[in-house]
């Protein structure tokens, strides 16, 4: 048989004693967690996005 190299992911942190890494283990919803934080209410209004709509001019 072939031997098998493990995979040691390096930007895994190091926990100390019986904590967990994966925060989802101890979060209060089920599911992923949103990466905006908890802080952040979806739906956004429209006004309050950074976002500004591009426009093109066709040179002819």
């Amino acid at each position: 048989m072939a031997k098998k190299n493990h995979y040691v992911d390096n930007g895994w942190p190091e926990i100390e004693g019986d904590d967990h890494a994966v925060t989802e283990l101890t979060a209060h919803l089920a599911g992923a967690l949103s990466p905006f934080g908890d802080e952040t209410v979806f739906p956004i209004p429209a006004e309050d996005l950074p976002y500004v709509h591009a426009h093109t001019v066709v040179n002819r």
